[in-house]
């Protein structure tokens, strides 16, 4: 019965060792304005909205790869715990999905600077 209750103590405490992050928790790429320069507005407004088009699936990856993450890993204290250490999170997805907020805000920048509508 100690045993148990030590392990269930360690898994309340470690519980969130796991590097796989929400899609609200992905912050935007640092993304340089200079890509975007030499457009004009329309095609700012273009690019813009195909980014903003595949965002929502960028989410959804995250979001899934983080539940699933999660999962895993409740699954894998209860049988196997020192696997939980190996466990690599969501980066991928989380990457793709900082690299397109952070296009976005480079794209805004640059519209700003050019008076754009946007």
């Amino acid at each position: 019965m100690r045993i148990f209750v030590g392990v269930c103590a360690l898994v309340l405490v470690l519980g969130a060792c796991s590097d796989a992050k929400k899609a609200s928790e992905v912050p935007p790429a640092a993304i340089s304005t200079s890509e975007y320069r030499g457009m004009s507005c329309s095609q700012l407004r273009t690019e813009a909205a195909l980014i903003r088009k595949r965002t929502p699936a960028l989410e959804a990856a995250v979001e899934k790869s983080y539940k699933h993450d999660k999962n895993m890993e409740a699954v894998t204290w209860i049988l196997f715990w020192p696997a939980v250490f190996a466990m690599d999170g969501n980066d991928s997805e989380s990457q793709a999905l900082s690299q397109a907020r952070g296009e976005l805000e480079a794209i805004h920048a640059s519209m700003e600077s050019k008076g754009c509508r946007m």
